[in-house]
């Protein structure tokens, strides 16, 4: 149990969560709770001390798993002749005998379709289905999952949630991102007709408000993964499994993977449930998730990366958050023909210099040293690790002075220009955020918090950038003059030298 002074909550009291995992038959040690991201899985107690060890083991019988991305057609024909498997209609099958339940044909149209776009309508209007009708499991976990109005994703957002963005670009993907479902949604009476005309079942009524929510929970809960021993690349939708937090990938408590897919494992649909009857959920096809670390107590959280390489724009868009000193973040260029726009500083220079003017140094707080990281990327256009591996190999002409002088007051010059243009500054957004958490904000949602706390860190990037570079400019000037120094030294002790010339 969690002792009174944990500032992890419980969420799962009745231990209604644990019994759902255990009625679909899920090896686990984890439990439902709240803790600083809000909520999230935790361990039940110590766990993968020695080894890497299973937090969560998910049959793949209880998931769905769906065909995703365009098809090759003459690869799929040439592939399935005599002695073909495909492990994603045998894995749909066996789904449809673990829940008791007949996917609609309207459905099934769309997820044997080559085209990427009817395959990723079919995922949504899979999920949206066995919500309500997929038997008892996923029945019962729709109380679980995020409703509209408590998800921040922008697929769901308004114009006015939008606004406060404070970057047209993110706000103009999102809004192309909303037609397209509309689109889909127009589309659903002709699906259905086919569907008909061939004596199999519609899909149910869909709402576009209810179409959105579906793409906004596949978008941000599906795992992407290969599949079987053809590698058929899959969307993966893993009930229990997507509860689990995101942080950055250096941070990670767990791993996910997919194992037991491959001809030997899957010769059929019953096999699947065979094998999960045979060994409790642990063999046979499966999603597993698996430590990184000891996790040394019920208080440590099960933290996964949705995505390594994501920038917060990238996670804005599909997951609704946006992650404080994200290594991976993209700091815009102007548009040629500005020279901001192929503008790039040196990186073994500019580390020195970093680290001669104070900027980077030792004790750090660990946010300040990932966003220093994060401007360092962007402003030479390659990784830290670079300049870090440097062996000192290298010095700066007369000439390479000026050039990096130049192009740091070039991005100086456009990055000051950018933080000037948003139409609050860091100190209201600092109070708006705090507001927002503090519930004292009128008018805020879960998509305008974010979005607040998405504008905030672009500005504190753009700031530590320019910071950056104006130390580096300095640096730079004391360097050009101790250069002028020398030489002037030099030519002297050379007048010298040749008025008071070597006896031969």
């Amino acid at each position: 149990m969690t002792s009174a002074s944990s500032s992890v909550a419980e969420v799962d009291e009745n231990a209604e969560f644990k019994d759902l995992m255990e009625r679909a038959g899920v090896k686990h040690r984890v439990r439902l709770a709240s803790g600083s991201r809000g909520r999230g899985l935790f361990s039940t107690g110590p766990v993968g001390w020695k080894q890497s060890d299973v937090l969560l083991s998910v049959p793949l019988d209880v998931c769905i798993a769906a065909p995703f991305g365009d098809a090759d057609v003459v690869k799929t024909e040439f592939r399935s002749g005599p002695g073909f498997k495909d492990t994603l209609v045998i894995l749909r099958r066996a789904w449809e005998r673990k829940n008791a339940c007949k996917i609609p044909k309207a459905i099934t149209n769309l997820l044997d379709s080559g085209v990427g776009d009817d395959r990723e309508l079919a995922v949504v209007l899979w999920l949206l289905w066995a919500t309500k009708h997929g038997g008892e499991v996923w029945k019962a976990y729709a109380e679980w999952l995020p409703q509209i109005s408590e998800m921040p994703n922008l697929m769901l957002a308004s114009e006015r949630e939008l606004s406060q963005l404070q970057d047209d670009a993110l706000a103009d993907e999102a809004r192309n991102l909303q037609r397209l479902i509309a689109a889909a949604h127009e589309r659903l009476p002709e699906i259905n007709k086919a569907a008909t005309d061939m004596k199999g079942a519609p899909m149910t009524d869909v709402s576009l408000a209810e179409l959105r929510w579906g793409y906004a929970l596949v978008a941000s809960r599906a795992v992407a993964s290969e599949v079987g021993d053809s590698g058929e690349y899959a969307a993966i939708l893993v009930p229990f499994f997507d509860m689990a937090n995101h942080d950055d990938v250096r941070d990670v408590t767990a791993v996910k993977s997919i194992r037991g897919t491959e001809d030997g494992d899957v010769e059929g649909g019953l096999r699947v449930m065979a094998e999960r009857a045979l060994n409790q959920g642990v063999g046979g096809p499966r999603m597993v998730l698996e430590t990184t670390r000891a996790m040394k107590s019920d208080q440590d959280e099960v933290v996964i990366s949705y995505d390594p390489t994501g920038s917060n724009r990238e996670l804005m868009l599909r997951y609704g958050f946006s992650l404080r000193c994200n290594r991976n973040d993209k700091i815009e260029r102007p548009a040629a023909p500005d020279r901001a726009s192929s503008a790039l500083v040196a990186p073994e220079p500019f580390r020195a210099a970093l680290e001669a003017k104070d900027v980077m140094k030792e004790g750090m707080s660990d946010e300040d040293r990932a966003r220093l990281i994060c401007v360092f990327n962007n402003v030479t256009g390659t990784s830290a690790a670079v300049a870090e591996d440097d062996d000192g190999a290298w010095e700066l002409d007369e000439d390479d002075v000026k050039t990096e002088t130049a192009a740091a007051k070039t991005l100086i010059r456009a990055w000051s220009d950018a933080l000037n243009q948003f139409e609050t500054s860091i100190g209201q957004d600092d109070a708006f955020l705090n507001a927002a958490r503090a519930g004292s904000l009128p008018g805020v949602t879960s998509i305008i918090a974010a979005a607040i706390e998405y504008r905030l860190e672009r500005k504190k990037t753009l700031r530590a950038a320019v910071g950056a570079l104006e130390a580096y400019v300095e640096w730079l000037a004391e360097e050009d003059e101790e250069e002028e120094e020398e030489e002037e030294d030099a030519g002297g002790f050379q007048d010298v030298e040749s008025e008071f010339p070597v006896a031969p």
